[in-house]
This record gives structure tokens, sequence and C-alpha cells, in this order.
């Protein structure tokens, strides 16, 4: 059967003083081991949480062990996804307690029921995290066993520049396993952990599991964050256990890529350790992969986002393409300045011939070459206006179609297919 026995909380009251160095603040909350205090260092007013032992179980060696695996399996990983634990002691009736980081936020079991579901890309972001948490805690030979939504919380970065950035905390790895531990250490036949986020194994075979359960329960908590829901859920805990063992897991009744579906149900939810992804690194990969590819632009809960478009709607032309030209060289103000220089020679030529002949008739050339240069210099004008005149009129009409080709796009994007909402947006903007 599952571990479910209930025990007293400890009580502390405010402003009582652990061990000459906490003050306690207020009680956050009650686990199944233990209470959760807030608490302020008395020398240094760092606010922290403080996790008493049940009394009850201070008593019991196999619940005290535990207690004090969650503290080392905390304070020896020093992950940024993993919850800091920075002490640890004992009071005066030699209960021990844990002191954590405070964390700010709220838990991911909150978040999820709150917006009865997260989007796909939000929820493959938190995933990997948990995943980068898990894979350094499988590294060090630990497996957490107990993953479940209420044991991750999200809370900010204080560099974070996206206010709405998550930023996960995995805690309370008091039922975690060392796998390089001794096997006679371990309490055989006893199931421990969450049922609904519990694996095949560890129920058929709870002395052998190892990290490959936190594969799958990632997969549970994946599945809860897109669906707010669990896979397996049944008020008679027989049930429960025998469909978790024997039953595949219901479709998600959302529509997601392809290789996420995959990825769940092939390679994490699967009922055999052997066919499931073999570690948590395999895993993080390919949540960052798929998290790539999905568009954060379009409302990701939408299955619009995955459809092909509709070939049977007819986009509205509004202007015809103009063809790109070829930019001009700059020749005709160069030849203006060939034709003023060539203008100013002939001029200055006729004055100098003008001494030499009769004075009439080189006044004549002069005045028909002033006319000439004249008229090359009008012709030179008129065609640079008609070229770039007409250019810049060509430029105009081709950037207000390319313009209402951009809001034809978003419109595509934004609108179902064909829907009355896209047609009505283009009548309007037409």
């Amino acid at each position: 059967m599952v571990s479910s026995v209930s025990n007293p909380p400890v009580e502390f009251q405010p402003d009582e003083i652990i061990e000459g160095r906490y003050r306690i603040i207020r009680k956050l909350a009650d686990g199944g081991m233990g209470t959760v205090f807030l608490a302020e260092h008395v020398l240094i007013k760092r606010r922290v949480a403080l996790k008493v032992l049940h009394s009850e179980l201070a008593a019991d060696g196999a619940m005290v062990q535990r207690f004090m695996n969650e503290a080392a399996a905390a304070g020896m990983l020093g992950h940024p996804n993993i919850v800091e634990s920075t002490d640890m002691g004992f009071t005066g009736a030699g209960v021990p307690y844990i002191v954590f980081e405070y964390l700010e936020g709220s838990l991911l079991t909150e978040e999820v029921y709150r917006l009865r579901g997260l989007p796909i890309r939000r929820a493959l972001q938190i995933a990997s995290q948990i995943a980068s948490a898990l894979e350094a805690a499988h590294h060090a030979q630990i497996a957490h066993l107990d993953l479940k939504s209420d044991n991750v919380f999200l809370t900010r970065r204080d560099d974070a520049s996206d206010h709405a950035l998550d930023h996960v905390k995995v805690l309370d790895f008091g039922i975690s396993r060392f796998m390089a531990a001794d096997v006679e250490n371990t309490q055989r036949g006893i199931l421990m952990g969450t049922p609904e986020f519990m694996a095949p194994e560890q129920i058929t075979m709870p002395d052998l599991v190892d990290g490959r359960a936190d594969i799958y329960a990632l997969g549970v908590l994946l599945y809860e964050m897109l669906t707010a829901r669990r896979p397996y859920v049944n008020d008679d805990p027989r049930v429960l256990l025998h469909r978790i063992v024997h039953e595949p897991p219901p479709p998600l009744g959302r529509r997601v890529p392809a290789s996420l579906e995959h990825l769940l149900f092939d390679q994490m939810l699967t009922k055999s350790r052997d066919q499931r992804i073999q570690t948590m690194r395999e895993v993080k990969l390919i949540l960052d992969e798929i998290a790539f590819t999905v568009r954060p632009e379009l409302p990701e809960a939408s299955p619009a986002a995955f459809e092909e478009p509709n070939p049977a709607i007819e986009v509205p032309i509004v202007a015809r393409p103009v063809a790109a030209r070829r930019r001009p060289h700059a020749w005709w103000p160069v030849a203006a300045i060939l034709a003023g220089v060539t203008g100013g020679v002939l001029w200055y030529a006729e004055r100098q011939h003008a001494a030499s002949i009769d004075g009439g008739q080189a006044v004549g050339n002069l005045r028909a070459a002033s006319l000439a240069l004249g008229a090359a210099l009008l012709a030179i004008y008129a065609l640079g206006w008609l070229m770039f005149g007409v250019r810049a009129e060509s430029r105009a009409v081709h950037h207000s179609y390319m313009k209402r080709q951009r809001w034809l796009r978003l419109d595509w994007l934004r609108f179902d297919r064909g829907g009355p909402e896209r047609a009505a947006l283009g009548r309007h903007r037409r």
C-alpha cells in the first residue's frame, strides 16, 4: 500500500527562537513528513523556509534518514533549478529541521489549474528546467521518486527582464534514493510516492526503481500542464494502480505538435522503462528542440496554429506588383556638368575668335552656341525628371502593395481559415 501515515504537525509560535539562530514568523504549510515555517536569521535578517520533521516521526530512524537525505540532496547538488538547502540542525526536543531558501511565487499545481492548462511553449520551457534539475540529481546518483506538480515551484530570477519568465525550483527530495547506496538499506515492498505520478515499476518492483521513474513522472507532469488533468485518476487506490500498470494513457484531447505527442506517449509514458528515453539529458534536448519550433506569437492552445492553409480562400489583389528596376547610374548629372564645361570652353573660344574676325559674326556665333547649350541642359534635366519621377511613383505603388500583403499574411495567421472575422477585417481594410 502507499504510505500515507498522518502525523501531528510541530507547532511553533511567532517570535519563538530556534537554537538561538532562527526566529519564527509564521507557518507556511503542513506536509506529509514535516511542517514548513517562515523564519528569519536573527543576525543577518535573511528570511528562510524552515522545515521541521513531525515529532512523531522523529523516533523512526528510517524517517529521520529520509529527512536527512532531503537535506543532503538539496545541499550537495547546487543547481539553479533545485531549492537550495543552507543549514540543518535539531530543536531543543531533538527534532531535526532543514533550512531552505525562501521562495516567492506559486506552486505549479496552482498555476496549471488556475489557467486550465498552460500554453504549449510555456509547458515545454518549464519541463525543460525540471529535466535540467533532475539531470543534475541523476548525475549525482540521486533519484527524486516523488516528482509532481506540488513539488515544483514557479518563481522569477532577479535578473529576468521578462516578468512573465518562469524560473523553476524542484522541491522535496524527501523520498529520494541514493542509487549507489546499499540496497539492504532500502525498505522492501513499500510503495513510496504520489500514486498519480508513479511509474509502473514503482508499483510492481518498488525495490528496483531508478532515475527512469522520474522520466515517467515528468511525462505525467507534462501531460497535466497541457490538459489540467492527470492521465490516471480514481478514488479507489487499487483501481488507480491497476490502470497505471495495465492501461495506456488517454489522449490529450488537445492538438499539439506531432513531435511532442510522440515524445510524451512513445518515449516517456511507456510501461516498460527499457522502452523509455534513458536519460534526462536526452529528454531536455528534445524538449528544447520542440519548444524552438513552436511559434510564440500564435495562441498556442488554438488548433489553428497547426492547420494547413485552406487553398479555397482567395486573397484579393489590391495592386499589381511593379517589377523592380535596376538603379540607374548617376550619369545625367555628370553629363550636365560636362555640357556646362563644354559650353564655357565654346564661349571662351568665341571671345578669342571675335578679336580677329568681324565683330558681328562673332556675336552671332556666340549666341548660337549659348542657345545650343541651353537646349542641351534643358533636355538633360527633362530626361532626368522623367526617369526619377516615374520611378518614385512606381516605388510608392510597390510599397503600398507590399504593405497590404503583410496585413493579409497577419490576417491569415491570426484568424481561422476563412472565418467571418478574417473576412470582416479584409473588407474593413479594403
